[in-house]
């Protein structure tokens, strides 16, 4: 992991000479950089492949680097970027003072540069989270503070003006962002998912790039699109199979609480009695004013055990309702790779591991490719591993059931490790399930 210069933290009190020179940036940087965290990150990464071979790549390698992130809730959950955290292998979560806590990613969507990154929090460990404030209000020319680690130089504080607003960005081929603010505040590699506040200290937006062909021009997620996809990034439906069926919409305005935007038909949450319109107020015994608050302690909830929670109906009165969590049996994720990959798949045993230098629990490993199959297509062989259908991550067997929303005729991509005597080789590849 990379070295961070981090500050000391818990500011001592003001003593009256520099009350007087206090303007509201100190207080914003006194109050808020408890709540600013860095992110290690280890990468494995590979060089550009081959045009004429899917498998003739470079050996793949581990790099490091360093983004921000902000912490949202208590329970160790971390706003940041997508890019910050893609295909880490290994992630800490560093907070201001220089403890390092080990984390690992919730979830991320790269089609908006967000992600959750989940710390490990011991007993006895503290952490402050911010206050989401609102972005559809931002003034052009408004000052803003950005608290991150670039370069590595924990908690460093820029401030700046708002300079424009709505602005659309192409960061790479085939990717582009839009609706992003616009600002002056210096962002420098290593802001990558770190605050930017409004003066009265809250956070309005996640820096996300910088325009490396000028100076002071720096980009932010606002943070109305975070509240928009929280619900995606903290769902209850995330954890695999796990079933709630309830979706969230935005926190009340006056009295706190989170209103219900929808609830699915013959889920759980229906079955308990709960109705779109309904406000949650506390989950489990633990109150939730804001939608970050709901959505954890929805999700901290166990598969299977009853808990309750508060909600105030229409009407205006409150009542109480038992709901669990359900995980219906996971399908069989060799009998998937076989009827639509063409592949004989099985779990990565220890001794295996220990031979090809991983850890089990590394990928599943292919033991066989039908002739003529989709695998074979595309070049998978036997002794390959698989780590990745689409989006998620593969450890063992059960965790291929993700085929199972993969219809006939359509695209699947996965990632491919085949070690070699000299190398390690990883590639994506995409086949058509049958």
């Amino acid at each position: 992991m990379i070295a961070l210069l981090a500050l000391v933290c818990s500011a001592p009190p003001l003593t009256p000479a520099q009350q007087q020179r206090a303007g509201p940036i100190v207080e914003v940087v006194r109050n808020e950089a408890d709540a600013v965290v860095a992110i290690a990150a280890t990468h494995v990464v590979t060089e550009s492949q081959s045009m004429f071979d899917v498998f003739d790549v470079p050996r793949a390698v581990e790099r490091s680097s360093i983004g921000s992130g902000s912490v949202i809730h208590e329970a160790g959950y971390v706003l940041t970027n997508a890019h910050v955290v893609a295909q880490a292998s290994e992630l800490s979560v560093v907070l201001r003072g220089g403890r390092e806590l080990t984390a690992h990613v919730v979830a991320a969507l790269p089609s908006e540069d967000l992600a959750i990154v989940k710390a490990d929090v011991p007993r006895g460990v503290e952490l402050q989270p911010v206050t989401l404030g609102e972005s559809d209000d931002l003034l052009v020319g408004e000052t803003v503070v950005a608290i991150g680690a670039p370069v590595g130089l924990q908690n460093t504080v820029t401030a700046g003006i708002v300079s424009a607003l709505d602005r659309s960005i192409n960061p790479a081929r085939g990717v582009a962002f839009k609706g992003l603010i616009q600002t002056d505040a210096a962002i420098n590699p290593g802001n990558s998912g770190g605050p930017l506040f409004n003066v009265v200290g809250a956070q309005i937006g996640v820096a996300t790039a910088i325009r490396g062909d000028a100076q002071n021009v720096g980009f932010a997620i606002p943070v109305g699109k975070v509240r928009a996809m929280l619900p995606k990034l903290l769902s209850v439906e995330s954890r695999g199979r796990a079933r709630l069926g309830l979706v969230l919409a935005r926190e009340r305005p006056v009295d706190g609480g989170v209103i219900i935007e929808r609830v699915e038909a013959g889920s759980p949450a229906h079955k308990a009695g709960l109705e779109a319109g309904m406000v949650l107020i506390e989950v489990d015994g633990a109150e939730t004013p804001g939608l970050a608050d709901a959505l954890v302690e929805l999700l901290e909830q166990p598969t299977g055990r009853p808990f309750t929670i508060r909600a105030v109906l229409p009407e205006g009165t409150i009542d109480t309702f038992s709901v669990a969590i359900v995980e219906p049996p996971p399908p069989d994720g060799r009998v998937l790779a076989k009827r639509q990959l063409g592949l004989d798949v099985a779990e990565l045993d220890a001794a295996a591991a220990t031979r090809l230098g991983l850890r089990a629990g590394a990928g599943v490993v292919v033991k066989d490719v039908e002739r003529g199959g989709p695998a074979a297509r595309v070049g998978i062989m036997p002794g390959d591993l698989i780590t990745r259908v689409g989006p998620y991550g593969v450890r063992r067997l059960a965790d291929l059931g993700v085929l199972e929303g993969a219809a006939s005729g359509t695209e699947v991509g996965l990632r491919v490790v085949r070690i070699g005597r000299a190398r390690v080789l990883q590639t994506e590849v995409v086949l058509i399930a049958r």
